[in-house]
């Protein structure tokens, strides 16, 4: 029961906050939004700040979880793709996804004094360094154009940032692109 509750009061959560913002979101819309009371948001989170901390939590260890794959042995072409091909499904067909990637994105550029957000930053920063490095390892081996790796990282980042926007966006009207077409933007040409 306990991790069902959660799993409604984050969904409800980071709908509200991709909607309306963290500052005018309430811990009572948030649990109207759930379906629960307010009084059991309170059991598990004693603010609207932890309970976004506890987002931020999750997302962290995602992120660290992506720096790891990518620093991984393997293709850089085919690491790369593996992560478009989860992501651009998550963004397709997981309510709340691309809300959660907005509001993590958000809390980057906020840079709000918590330490969970700055270990959102930190971690972010590192999926970043390891985003650059599988870029040389992937131009080195032939499979990613030629180009500055920190630039090509770059556009990778707006591109998937930006396509969780769009998704957030136009909702049902969205359509996924596929991974080869993201993954296009680092990959050599085989034309």
């Amino acid at each position: 029961m306990r991790t069902a509750t959660v799993e409604k009061v984050h969904a409800a959560a980071i709908t509200l906050f991709a909607r309306r913002g963290f500052a005018a979101t309430t811990m009572r819309d948030i649990a109207r939004e759930a379906g629960i009371s307010t009084g059991l948001i309170y059991r598990h989170y004693a603010s609207k700040d932890d309970l976004f901390s506890a987002l931020a939590d999750q997302a962290t260890a995602g992120l660290r979880r992506v720096a790891e794959r990518f620093a991984g042995e393997g293709s850089p072409a085919e690491l790369l793709g593996a992560f478009a091909h989860e992501f651009l499904d998550g963004i397709d067909r997981v309510r709340g996804y691309a809300g959660f990637v907005l509001i993590m994105n958000q809390a980057l550029v906020s840079r709000l004094a918590s330490a969970p957000v700055e270990a959102l930053v930190e971690q972010h920063l590192a999926l970043v360094d390891a985003t650059v490095a599988l870029i040389r390892r992937g131009q080195r081996a032939g499979e990613f154009r030629a180009g500055p790796a920190a630039e090509l990282a770059t556009c990778w980042f707006a591109a998937v940032s930006g396509l969780a926007t769009m998704r957030a966006a136009l909702g049902d009207r969205f359509v996924a692109p596929h991974p080869a077409t993201l993954t296009g933007i680092l990959t050599r040409s085989t034309k």
